[in-house]
């Protein structure tokens, strides 16, 4: 791959989470869900194996769909004309935005038919065995830390949710030590979700849709879409310094979001109860499923309601791990 030069001769590499939609339908063999091997390591060996096997005709530019997607695929334009965008994957890994792959369904996200683990541990040893895998397009990196070592004068910029940002951790730590400048690295997303890397996260917030608009799926794609087109308007380099402070002063413009009222408080066998019926109509991830509660007016604290919804998928349906 060429390297990607922006100002002032800097290549800067754009990493955005890609999607659950997709613009070809999945098959049922590339569904996390279908797994047989137990184990992180047994059944990532059997993923990629299904993924080396499977016709590859579509880019990956040209597969993912939706909200996010719309925005994320257009940063490169943002940041400059020869910027490269990546995609962090959980079913493929790090990939670029070009390379050929088939429909999947595979998430980092916890309570999903297709999580790849249950916790943060098994997410991030997917990804570390996901990196070891030569994956769809030939010598090319395949983790944040390859990418860091191959362009070490780079600026990377990796947008990036929750889930995703916690399960690569490890790797965007390596990652920032492997540049010349670790204000190199910049992770847009939410806060205080991953005490180990929370020094190299430019903070996201709900209130920033004010200012930059669309729903909470694509607020991160386009909070890193307004502070990458304010610093090229400065001309200066891309560096977390800076966009930490665009963002920052962003947000102290932005008027605040009115609160909800509290809802109803719920016991645990309350919370269950609602978690059993619902699981009865099919399968449902936990998700949608706690602002379904809620928007009914009742209330339960989203760490609560995970762990309470895993318990109940695993009564229902077996453990699969």
């Amino acid at each position: 791959m060429v390297d990607s030069v922006g100002r002032n001769g800097q290549a800067v590499h754009v990493v955005v989470t890609c999607t659950n939609r997709k613009r070809v339908p999945v098959p049922e063999y590339l569904h996390v869900r279908s797994l047989k091997a137990k184990g992180v390591v047994g059944r990532s060996d059997e993923w990629i194996k299904r993924l080396s096997g499977a016709k590859a005709p579509v880019a990956a530019s040209n597969m993912y769909a939706g909200e996010h997607w719309l925005i994320a695929r257009d940063l490169p334009e943002v940041v400059g004309q020869e910027a490269t965008l990546w995609v962090c994957s959980a079913g493929y890994g790090l990939i670029p935005v070009d390379a050929p792959i088939a429909p999947y369904a595979a998430t980092f996200a916890f309570g999903h038919e297709d999580s790849v683990a249950s916790d943060t541990g098994g997410t991030r040893q997917w990804w570390e065995l996901l990196s070891q895998w030569v994956g769809p397009s030939d010598r090319q990196p395949r983790s944040f830390t390859g990418l860091a070592s191959l362009y070490p004068d780079a600026a990377i910029v990796a947008v990036l949710s929750d889930p995703y940002l916690r399960a690569c951790a490890d790797d965007l730590r390596e990652a920032a030590s492997r540049l010349s400048n670790s204000d190199n690295l910049s992770i847009i997303g939410p806060a205080g979700r991953c005490a180990e890397i929370d020094d190299l996260v430019v903070p996201v917030r709900a209130d920033l849709r004010s200012v930059v608009g669309g729903s909470l799926l694509s607020l991160n794609a386009r909070a890193a879409r307004h502070v990458l087109k304010e610093s090229r308007l400065r001309g200066d380099a891309v560096q977390r310094p800076l966009l930490a402070k665009l963002m920052s002063d962003t947000l102290a413009d932005a008027p605040e979001i009115p609160r909800k009222p509290a809802g109803i408080r719920m016991a645990d066998e309350e919370v269950r109860t609602f978690i059993r019926k619902r699981l009865e109509h099919g399968p449902i991830s936990v998700t949608p499923l706690l602002r379904e509660l809620r928007s009914s007016g009742l209330s339960c604290e989203q760490a609560r309601f995970r762990d309470l919804f895993l318990e109940e998928q695993r009564a229902s349906a077996g453990d699969w791990q």
